[in-house]
């Protein structure tokens, strides 16, 4: 059965900052400083990446990515996913959380560039 997505999903090399939200509740063992993770794709829903760092389902975080333009993406994104892959490193899959617009139209411009390179 296949999977449907919401959004297409681009590769990417890029490697982003990410900083746990923390919360009065807050019980995820981090130790609620920048982190680094290697992104496999972005869409305008969410963002795939590999980490060895162990987050926890449901959990917020901050993140930083620096785009293909050099502009600064800033956003908060949820852990929806996480499948061990082996080595030590997690696969995460995230939702962003109140994207702008002009963020999501970055994307697609970005989108739009690459299909017609590929």
């Amino acid at each position: 059965m296949s999977e449907k997505r919401r959004a297409t999903r681009m590769e990417m090399n890029a490697v982003l900052k990410l900083n746990s939200i923390q919360t009065q509740r807050d019980t995820d063992g981090l130790s609620h400083e920048e982190f680094t993770v290697n992104v496999l794709n972005v869409s305008t829903s969410g963002i795939a990446f590999k980490s060895k760092q162990e987050l926890k389902l449901n959990t917020y975080y901050d993140l930083e990515l620096v785009l293909w333009t050099k502009t600064k993406f800033n956003s908060v994104i949820e852990v929806v996913r996480m499948e061990s892959i082996g080595n030590g490193e997690i696969l995460y899959g995230c939702r962003f959380i109140g994207m702008k617009p002009s963020q999501e139209l970055e994307i697609q411009i970005y989108e739009a560039l690459q299909s017609v390179e590929g």
